[in-house]
């Protein structure tokens, strides 16, 4: 009798993984042909070409939103995908940064004088220069205390997180 009930159990076991199979690939039908009504198609695609499609139409929608907002920053005269390029040479215990980007850079030039002075800089010259649509900073400055200098690795990373 034991075995008849197992036999039993099993059946309706596998019956019912029968009935969750045929929910799980009526569900699976009815999303792709809904994934199919949203991408541009003039004929009946099978899965695998709906997918590809799919994929390539998500792609191509997002370079067209990147493309929408470098074209917003423009008009706005707000350009941050204009990456500012910053170099800083030491010389003893003299230090001076450059620093390029666009005339639309949104930053306080006193903010890099302050990061200067709390990393122990003395500035000692400032240099501004239009060129284009570029501006050019350059900062001359020397170590507070010679002995013990500028850590430039810091003074960089203080000063890149700034301009991001």
């Amino acid at each position: 009798m034991a075995g008849a009930n197992s036999s039993a159990a099993g059946s309706s076991s596998r019956a019912q993984r029968n009935i969750n199979e045929k929910h799980r690939r009526m569900l699976m039908k009815d999303l792709i042909s809904q994934l199919a009504s949203l991408i541009p198609s003039n004929s009946k695609l099978s899965m695998p070409q709906i997918l590809d499609d799919a994929t390539s139409y998500i792609m191509h929608l997002q370079k067209n939103k990147e493309s929408l907002e470098r074209k917003k920053a423009l008009l706005k005269g707000d350009d941050h995908t204009e990456p500012s390029v910053m170099n800083i040479t030491t010389s003893g215990s003299t230090l001076e940064v450059n620093l390029i980007c666009g005339l639309n850079r949104n930053f306080m030039f006193h903010e890099i004088i302050s990061i200067l002075e709390e990393e122990a800089a003395e500035v000692i010259n400032v240099t501004r220069f239009n060129s284009g649509d570029r501006v050019i900073f350059s900062v001359q400055s020397k170590a507070i205390n010679s002995r013990i200098g500028v850590e430039t690795a810091r003074l960089q990373d203080r000063l890149k997180e700034l301009l991001l």
